[in-house]
């Protein structure tokens, strides 16, 4: 009797009590919502090797949840990055054609956490210039001296485009190698106009060497002139060509931009290095004379021009095929004289020609020097 009068009291009290508890806020923490909806999706392939992660979460609670982000090559995945507030992470630098496994946990700051399933992805073959199947789309600009590794995937993947911006003007050489299947080289300037090409048999080494004017913009193109092999790749680099940095005499391609004035009895190595290349040299004598003009050790037939101050021709040395070609002529003291090396048929941007001018000793009078050579000029 006397319990059943006491039972609502307690209960009163009880009721007062949480509402004192509630109103203090001490009520049970609920923990972080379980991390989901993932990007990459769980076990999606061919990812970049640069990628932002990112998932969904929160707290049903008023407070802000903190991520951990695990990633990496073994299951469980070591821990990545820590107290993170977004929800996503950037990551990169990732290996290629490799499998990563990645999980969140999220902690509230009550200290509850909540961990999401593992989940994974597997990156491309190491491709990352992709897209770059056009002169709009080209990847760069290339590094000097940098290797690049890239892959030919199939017939859609038929071209990669690079281009390179050269900090000085000089001899550049391009290597192609490693070569998995049949790939050509090709070279483009600003104009997208074909300055050389290299195209050797099979899987052999392709390589450019050309003189680059600085601050231009280069096209770079590599091509599958066979069915391409998408399981292994080629490399690319782009470097200033040491073994032939003597050919400081570019750009010397007009009468206003000739070399010189040359020095007698001095050779002077240099090169052809597109069809479209024509070599301009000056050189002033000091004294009259007879003086002999010799082109020589040809790689490709290469044709030799004399002009005077005017720029009208004087005389012309064009035998057939590698030849040497000469000139023999009276000078005059203090005139100026244009010699040009012009391209005939062919030219050769990896072997170079010499080039020399002295007083000739011979006795032989100019015309009949003049009627022994063969000239193809009106």
């Amino acid at each position: 009797m006397g319990l059943s009068k006491k039972l609502p009291l307690v209960v009163a009290s009880i009721f007062l009590l949480g509402g004192l508890l509630l109103s203090l806020g001490c009520t049970g923490n609920n923990p972080p919502l379980v991390p989901s909806n993932p990007w990459p999706s769980d076990g999606a392939s061919g990812q970049p090797r640069s990628l932002t992660l990112s998932w969904s979460g929160g707290d049903p609670d008023p407070e802000l949840p903190y991520y951990d982000v695990y990633l990496g090559t073994t299951t469980p995945p070591p821990l990545k990055e820590v107290n993170l507030i977004e929800k996503y992470c950037e990551i990169s630098d990732l290996d290629s054609n490799t499998t990563y496994y990645w999980m969140i946990v999220a902690q509230d700051e009550q200290g509850d956490t909540a961990a999401g399933p593992i989940w994974s992805f597997s990156t491309t073959m190491g491709d990352s210039y992709e897209p770059n199947d056009f002169f709009s789309a080209a990847y760069g600009p290339l590094e000097f001296g940098a290797v690049y590794e890239s892959w030919i995937w199939n017939l859609e993947d038929y071209y990669d485009f690079y281009y390179f911006i050269p900090d000085d003007s000089g001899r550049v050489k391009i290597d192609l190698y490693s070569l998995p299947a049949d790939y050509d080289l090709v070279l483009f300037d600003a104009n997208q106009e074909e300055l050389d090409w290299s195209s050797n048999y099979g899987i052999t080494d392709e390589s450019i060497s050309c003189f680059v004017t600085e601050s231009d913009i280069y096209y770079v193109v590599v091509f599958q002139c066979a069915p391409a092999d998408s399981t292994d790749s080629y490399l690319l680099k782009v470097d200033y060509d040491t073994a032939q940095a003597k050919d400081s005499y570019e750009p010397n391609d007009f009468f206003d931009e000739a070399y010189g004035p040359l020095d007698f009895e001095t050779t002077y190595e240099s090169w052809i290095s597109t069809p479209d290349d024509e070599d301009f040299y000056y050189f002033v004598p000091a004294s009259d004379g007879w003086i002999w003009i010799d082109l020589y050790d040809l790689p490709e037939d290469y044709d030799l021009y004399l002009c005077d101050s005017n720029y009208d021709l004087i005389d012309a040395s064009e035998n057939e095929y590698t030849e040497s070609e000469w000139i023999e002529f009276e000078g005059s003291a203090s005139e100026t004289y244009y010699v040009v090396v012009v391209p005939f048929e062919g030219y050769d941007a990896v072997d170079s020609y010499y080039l020399e001018i002295y007083y000739s000793e011979a006795l032989q009078s100019w015309g009949l020097m003049s009627g022994e050579k063969k000239l193809r000029i009106d």
